[in-house]
């Protein structure tokens, strides 16, 4: 069961990288992502977390586990918790979290933190709940989509290095 959450939860960030990507050209919102309670529901919550696993070229870390090697100068906002994260050589980094603050407040804090570690805002929008914040230092580029809910915020952190 535990392997059947992972591989849900990892097809939905796959799916709203894409649809970042997609986006990138529009400035129509991006789309919502499911609440991580969606998600939750798919294994008992006596389940222990999974260690991470390599899978090709892409190495998942189990539940509520950040990436070993994620950069310093990548911000994850403190008053979230980490669902899950991959790292692959041609997908970058993904992180996963869920927060019980609201969508703008999250947002409007990487809007302010990614500038003071050292990154340039290219691109910054919200509305109806979901927020985009965009960001490059040197070859990177720092994607954070931020959805909210009734019962909170998913933000969905994407670090890619460019070719």
């Amino acid at each position: 069961m535990q392997r059947l959450r992972r591989r849900i939860s990892c097809a939905l960030v796959g799916v709203a990288v894409l649809a970042v990507g997609c986006n990138r050209e529009s400035n129509a919102p991006p789309p919502a992502m499911p609440a991580a309670a969606e998600i939750q529901q798919l294994a008992p919550a006596e389940e222990q977390p999974a260690p991470a696993v390599e899978s090709g070229e892409a190495e998942f870390s189990g539940a509520s586990e950040l990436p070993a090697n994620l950069a310093q100068d990548v911000p994850l906002y403190a008053q979230a918790r980490p669902i899950s994260s991959m790292m692959s050589a041609g997908h970058g980094t993904i992180v996963n979290l869920r927060s019980d603050d609201a969508a703008a407040l999250i947002s409007a804090w990487y809007a302010t933190e990614l500038p003071a570690r050292g990154w340039e805002l290219e691109k910054q929008n919200g509305a109806a709940g979901s927020h985009l914040v965009i960001a490059r230092k040197g070859g990177r580029k720092a994607t954070v989509l931020i959805t909210g809910g009734p019962q909170g915020s998913q933000i969905l952190l994407t670090v890619l290095e460019e070719r």
